[in-house]
């Protein structure tokens, strides 16, 4: 194995919304490593969003005859069986790994009966899941496994790293504007405002490209100018080089061409003193 695949299998953390796993700590990495591979699809959807998903599990380094482990991430829609219409609601195919099937699930862990050929799949649908907020990295449905024959205090073996299926969130449409600034500003001093266009789970907002413009209570502010979003701006930008000069309570406003609008708490404006 490659040195950089060692480093990397020894500080693989998965984050399944549930605890944190860590698959290797040392030599022998592969060897504590579960049997198989599982991919899902669709890998990308929006905050707020309700989808059908398709976990397919192969057996695609050995044979499988044990159990097969799912962690549903916290924030996602509960996994049941009892109704085929509501949300969360799981059932399985087994292709061609006959036998294979859902043998319960405890709080957000599926437990599968599997028996699987090498290089034969099957496949858990996962209904009507709503997407959470945003995780920097994706969220992955953990999955371990561990063979019959194996004791019974054995413990199952997660996934390799790259075996995991991940499902990336990413923001919906824009429903606002959230601006981060100072309470407290010297007359005549420039401080910056960062101003994120942001959909209605608070998650930066997708695919955003307003142009902003600013006001102020202050008649003899410096504003920036109207600025352009852009795609690299990922719906957040820093406007620096405001500067208020009236002493008091002042604000500052930020508009949008869309017309959202977001306004400043109050700013304290103390004099300049040399």
């Amino acid at each position: 194995m490659a040195v950089r695949t060692v480093r990397r299998v020894r500080r693989a953390v998965l984050c399944a919304g549930i605890g944190v796993l860590v698959v290797a700590s040392a030599g022998g990495a592969a060897s504590r490593v579960g049997v198989g591979k599982m991919t899902v699809s669709p890998t990308r959807v929006s905050a707020g969003s309700t989808t059908d998903f398709s976990l397919t599990f192969l057996a695609d380094s050995a044979a499988l005859k044990g159990t097969t482990l799912v962690d549903v991430p916290r924030g996602w829609s509960k996994p049941q069986q009892t109704s085929p219409s509501g949300p969360g609601y799981v059932e399985l195919q087994p292709s061609g790994c006959a036998g294979t099937r859902i043998a319960g699930i405890a709080a957000r862990r599926i437990v599968i009966t599997t028996k699987c050929p090498r290089r034969h799949l099957f496949r858990l649908l996962y209904h009507r899941s709503e997407a959470p907020l945003l995780a920097a990295d994706g969220y992955i449905f953990l999955t371990q496994t561990r063979p019959s024959a194996a004791r019974k205090k054995t413990p199952f073996k997660p996934l390799g790293p790259r075996k995991q299926p991940v499902v990336r969130v990413r923001g919906a449409a824009a429903s606002g504007l959230f601006m981060t600034v100072t309470s407290i500003a010297t007359a005549g001093v420039p401080f910056a405002a960062t101003v994120r266009a942001v959909d209605p789970f608070g998650n930066n907002a997708a695919d955003y490209t307003g142009t902003m413009t600013f006001t102020s209570t202050d008649s003899a502010a410096t504003l920036p100018a109207p600025y352009a979003y852009g795609p690299t701006d990922a719906s957040q930008h820093a406007f620096t080089g405001i500067v208020l000069r009236t002493p008091g309570t002042q604000r500052i406003r930020a508009t949008d061409s869309h017309g959202f609008t977001v306004e400043s708490g109050p700013i304290t404006v103390s004099p300049f003193s040399s």
